[in-house]
């Protein structure tokens, strides 16, 4: 099976496509840089529709995992129209070009997040829970999910959509733990916003790739999904995990109180439908940790 995986040099990206590759499968990457000669990586300007119908033309691709994408709230927040560009605008683009080059029985897998629910009003959170976006990038998704149904309704194409919970593991430089790091070898604390009570269902990477390999390769008449692990953490028993994993102090994990723009208050998944496919995490909480601190341990 032919497989385009576009932001191929990113955290999950990366992962997908030497998942696909392991696989049996010919796989190519469509990013800025090369960070894998497993397979081939090819730039092409996501904001060029010409230049997108061309290489889809090239390759013909059977599946496309769209992980390009920005992926920060808080940047979303700070400056929304470069948030726009690198979600809804790449995303209309490739859409429409898989539309106008006769591919519409290409499976197109959109990587969604979590962040559209916002603050649900119960739990756990289903496919069909209300979405309330809480900042210009869970905006853009959600503007994003609308583009595929749109493809899926009116032209019968073939998309999934990935509502992925809060995934962390080896290779990302951001969010929560990468931050919890920084603050441990500045100071010796974990200095937190919120109030430790915010809840997270999250997820390890290598959770998260064979959770897209599902959606790529297995026949369902569902389109959308939730990809997480079913298990409500605390932001505190996550960072106290984290501390005991480093070796600080738990007198020194602390939170301000303070819950920044964007940020939802609670979260646990029903992971009913992608469990149907086939799906079973395989990593906790503590393991994943453990697994990510080695990592970040030997980047310093």
């Amino acid at each position: 099976m032919r497989v385009l995986v576009t932001g191929s040099s990113g955290f999950i990206g990366n992962r997908t496509a030497l998942y696909f590759c392991n696989n049996g499968h010919e796989v190519i990457g469509w990013d800025r840089i090369n960070i894998n000669a497993v397979y081939e990586t090819f730039n092409v300007d996501l904001m060029n529709p010409e230049e997108i119908r061309a290489a889809l033309k090239s390759f013909l691709p059977e599946v496309i995992i769209h992980c390009a994408g920005s992926a920060d709230v808080n940047k979303s927040v700070a400056d929304p129209y470069m948030d726009f560009d690198g979600n809804v605008a790449i995303t209309h683009h490739i859409l429409f070009a898989l539309h106008e080059t006769g591919l519409k029985n290409t499976r197109f897998v959109f990587l969604s997040s979590a962040g559209v629910y916002g603050n649900p009003q119960s739990l756990p959170i289903t496919e069909e829970t209300p979405l309330n976006p809480m900042s210009p990038y869970a905006i853009h998704k959600v503007m994003c999910e609308e583009l595929c149904k749109y493809f899926f309704v009116n032209y019968d194409m073939d998309v999934k959509i990935a509502r992925i919970f809060s995934a962390y593991g080896a290779g990302l430089r951001k969010q929560i733990f990468w931050d919890m790091y920084q603050k441990y070898k500045k100071n010796g604390r974990l200095d937190m916003f919120g109030t430790g009570n915010e809840t997270r269902d999250y997820i390890h990477v290598d959770d998260v790739v064979p959770a897209l390999y599902l959606l790529a390769t297995t026949k369902s008449s569902e389109v959308v999904f939730n990809v997480a692990n079913g298990v409500e953490t605390t932001i505190r028993e996550a960072a106290e995990m984290f501390a005991s994993i480093v070796g600080v102090p738990l007198d020194k994990v602390a939170f301000n109180g303070v819950v920044r723009e964007g940020d939802p208050l609670n979260w646990r998944a029903d992971i009913s439908k992608i469990s149907k496919l086939g799906y079973k995490p395989q990593i906790d909480m503590l393991d994943g940790l453990k697994r990510y601190v080695n990592w970040v341990n030997e980047q310093v």
